[in-house]
């Protein structure tokens, strides 16, 4: 007897009934029907389903043996026939392709009738398969330093160009630099946005370092243009990703000399900055101003009483207000706010980025201060649109 079979994934379609896979000895396969175990809860006579099938595996081909058992007590079922043949299509597309999920699981709903759509799995149970499936492409993740080998074509982007342009070493540190031609060249002239990430990176490294700058019509997007996965965050570190950057531009013919770099107020990166860069103006991300400002106000254990207390709520925000301000005008204008701030958010404020911290007090009343850490100058976005430096809202 001639059956119609079909391979799904895991399962085998006999005549469009789902089997499942027993076991199996060498080429020898035994299947039971999906429906074997579950049956009670869909036959209104409560009767399990008892089909069985044997196969025999040859040149990769399932041929049913003739002692197999296929007289199942219920009907066929087109809709988890059709989802069923859409997950392998998932699959498929998901190991072939690099669209995103998005995209994967919006074509292949729409490969199947509106009313076997209820019967696919969530979309974040989708995600979840297609991201298994891409994992097991992917080498395993080292586990030191030495043991990184990134594969030829991870080495390269999706159109052809060279994607790794950088490699460095710095005692026992490492260095990556990633980008392409095409996109180092929109770093000419441009203003630079820099911010470390430390959630999306191999264990091994410190942070993934990104290099935004603008592009399109009117300059009207931020996009990132170079991603650096880091060891270290230590000064040296900083100044030989921008050496090597420098390096990277004139290899391509081009000239690299930012008006401005805005980074996410980490001192080693802004010194780096400075020394590599020394013509370059540098200014603090006015996002990364507030997300400072608020892990202070979290750590002094105000969080509570910042989302109850409207008024003082609204007393905490008019440190973020200063950023608007002439640097000139910031000195005063905290003076006058100081009083109605926490003393730990005061004096957190005062010392970091407005006055600094207290070298000596004279008897006269005179205080002697440390420069702050961040200067006024460097965090007020006062001058920023006429000097067409970013806004910067991550």
């Amino acid at each position: 007897m001639e059956y119609k079979i079909e391979i799904v994934g895991t399962k085998l379609l006999i005549d469009n009934f789902i089997m499942i896979k027993n076991k199996n000895r060498n080429n020898k396969y035994y299947w039971e029907c999906e429906k074997r175990k579950h049956t009670k809860r869909h036959n209104s006579n409560n009767e399990y389903c008892n089909a069985r099938a044997v196969t025999i595996l040859v040149d990769g081909n399932h041929i049913v043996k003739d002692n197999s058992f296929l007289n199942h007590n219920h009907g066929p079922d087109p809709c988890r026939l059709l989802v069923k043949k859409n997950i392998k299509y998932i699959v498929s597309k998901a190991l072939s392709s690099r669209d995103k999920p998005s995209q994967i699981i919006q074509e292949a709903t729409s490969r199947i009738p509106v009313n076997s759509q209820p019967y696919m799995p969530s979309v974040e149970a989708t995600r979840k398969i297609i991201s298994r499936c891409r994992k097991h492409q992917k080498p395993p993740e080292p586990t030191s330093l030495s043991q990184i080998d990134i594969p030829l074509n991870l080495c390269k982007s999706f159109n052809g160009q060279t994607f790794l342009l950088k490699e460095s070493t710095i005692e026992s540190h490492k260095i990556y630099i990633f980008s392409t031609k095409d996109e180092i060249s929109k770093l000419v002239n441009a203003n630079y946005c820099t911010y470390g990430t430390f959630k999306t990176v191999p264990s091994i490294f410190l942070q993934m370092y990104t290099i935004h700058a603008p592009v399109g019509g009117n300059n009207s997007r931020i996009l990132p243009l170079v991603y650096v996965l880091m060891t270290s965050k230590q000064q040296c570190c900083y100044e030989r990703l921008f050496e090597d950057l420098i390096s990277i531009c004139d290899g391509f013919g081009f000239d690299v000399s930012p008006k401005c770099i805005i980074t996410d107020f980490e001192k080693a990166a802004i010194n780096a900055a400075f020394k590599v860069f020394s013509e370059c103006q540098q200014k603090g991300c006015f996002f990364h101003l507030g997300q400072n400002i608020w892990r202070k106000i979290q750590s002094s254990g105000l969080a509570t009483k910042y989302g109850e207390n409207e008024e003082f709520s609204l007393q905490l925000r008019c440190m973020w207000s200063l950023a608007f301000l002439h640097p000139s005008d910031i000195p005063n204008a905290f003076d006058q706010l100081k009083d109605s701030l926490p003393y730990d958010i005061q004096n957190y404020f005062e010392e970091n980025y407005v006055h600094g911290k207290i070298r000596r007090k004279f008897r006269n009343g005179i205080v002697s201060r440390y420069e702050p850490l961040f200067p006024p100058s460097f965090w007020s976005i006062h001058f920023n649109h006429e000097n067409n430096i970013p806004r910067t809202q991550n």
